[in-house]
Parts: C-alpha cells; structure tokens; sequence
C-alpha cells in the first residue's frame, strides 16, 4: 500500500497536467462551436483572474493611437479616408 500512495503522489502532478490539457480543448471546442457556457466561463475567469498588466496595455494602446494621430496629421492624409469608400466620394451600397 506504502508502494501505490508513492506511484501516486510521483503522478498527480502528472495527472494534473494531462486533466488540465483535456479541459483546455474541451473549452477551445465550446467557443469555437460559439457554446454558451465557453463564453460565461471566460468572463468568470476575467473577473476571477483580472490582467495585472490591464492598465499598461492601455495605456501602451492609447500612446500608439496618438502616434498615428500625430503621424496623420502631418502627413495631412488620414488614413482611414484610404479606407472607407464614403469619404472618397464614391457611393457605398448596402
């Protein structure tokens, strides 16, 4: 018995692993089947689990915005007019 309790504390982080990699496909098979429950268990796990880095990611975001913002301006040309055909002149039908 002293043998088996050894095997088995030797395993279980092994074990561990493998359940963990099972859950992990069935949860990427759910959201990419658009499942419900894929989706309200990764907004539990946001709220549980928030990202420590949240606000640097922002932050590195919005200095990234103004840098094209600042780069349209000189150049005089936004471009998201390059981008969206109302703006060209030309008619956009739905």
């Amino acid at each position: 018995m002293n043998n088996l309790m050894m095997i088995l504390a030797v395993l279980m982080p092994w074990l561990f692993f493998v359940l963990f990699i099972l859950i992990c496909a069935k949860l990427v098979s759910w959201a990419r089947q658009r499942r419900t429950s894929a989706i309200a268990l990764g907004v539990l796990v946001q709220i549980l689990l928030p990202d420590p880095r949240a606000q640097v990611t922002i932050e590195a975001v919005a200095e990234r915005k103004q840098e094209v913002k600042k780069q349209q301006d000189e150049n005089g040309d936004p471009l998201e007019s390059n981008n969206n055909p109302k703006k060209k002149g030309k008619k956009h039908e739905d």
